[in-house]
């Protein structure tokens, strides 16, 4: 173990789970070691992040709970200790995973506008221009407050896709499907019409996996079945919706092209939506 470690080691072997004090100290040394990695070398910042974040995330994530429900309270004391895209620190990606996973809980368990808007927006403000360290890719959860009172997510997200942040839009929308498929299938259509956008099946092969696993890949070292029930698929109007908007907003020999790479029929979309000459 090099020198530079010991301290988050230290951290790590001395946190107690559940205890909220000992993630303050923990956070705090993960910020102090990557900075310090970071500064010899990006080789030596890939191995110290990548050999302590699932240990770190899973300390903070258990700390966050309490009696199964999130500490809210808590979350927004890290949070606001350490705001996405403000400062040089290298902590969002810890929030934004265990903030994810509350968010997908709370979405589950109660409904979306239990959600506290803060958490949202936290995940809403992370950009993968900014993020320096994966953290982009867990904001994706932000696709879970979808329908929100508070938070208007569809039209922060489509914002987004609009100034050439498509790819993020792209990993809401593989969440938005599983939180409410119709509301995020409006939200491609979007997205699809918009004149500032580029992408189209890009968001497809996202979202189509909804039809073979429970719940998305994100957050990270998390298996959600492990303690809430599955979402479940899309339903059958759901899919024929979607095939409707691929079908008139997608050129019929482009979804031919790419039928047998995407499981939803986009053969049969063109066929019977797409009016377009195709010759």
């Amino acid at each position: 173990m090099t020198r530079d470690i010991v301290p988050l080691r230290q951290a790590l072997e001395a946190a107690t789970e559940g205890n909220q004090a000992d993630i303050y100290t923990l956070l705090a040394n993960w910020n102090t070691l990557m900075a310090n990695a970071l500064e010899q070398s990006g080789d030596r910042f890939r191995d110290a992040f990548w050999d302590n974040l699932e240990e770190t995330i899973e300390l903070v994530d258990v700390a966050a709970l309490v009696e199964d429900e999130p500490d809210w309270k808590f979350l927004q004391d890290c949070a606001e200790a350490y705001p996405p895209t403000e400062g040089d620190h290298h902590c969002t990606v810890l929030i934004a995973n265990v903030l994810g996973r509350c968010v997908i809980r709370t979405r589950i368990r109660h409904d979306v506008d239990a959600i506290p808007a803060w958490a949202l927006d936290y995940l809403g403000r992370i950009t993968m221009e900014d993020d320096k360290d994966a953290a982009w890719e867990e904001s994706g959860a932000f696709g879970w407050g979808i329908g929100h009172e508070e938070v208007v997510v569809a039209d922060r997200t489509l914002t987004r896709a609009e100034a050439d942040d498509e790819y993020w839009a792209a990993s809401v929308l593989k969440h938005a499907i599983y939180a409410d498929g119709r509301a995020a299938i409006d939200l491609y259509e979007r997205i699809l019409q918009s004149p500032d956008t580029m992408e189209d099946l890009h968001h497809i092969e996202g979202m189509q996996r909804i039809l073979n696993e429970p719940f998305p890949r994100t957050p990270r070292y998390w298996e959600p079945t492990d303690e809430l029930d599955p979402p479940g698929s899309l339903s059958d109007d759901a899919i024929e919706h979607l095939l409707r908007v691929l079908g008139e907003n997608i050129h019929p020999r482009r979804l031919q092209q790419f039928d047998d790479v995407i499981q939803f029929d986009l053969e049969w979309a063109a066929t019977e939506y797409g009016e377009r000459d195709s010759a």
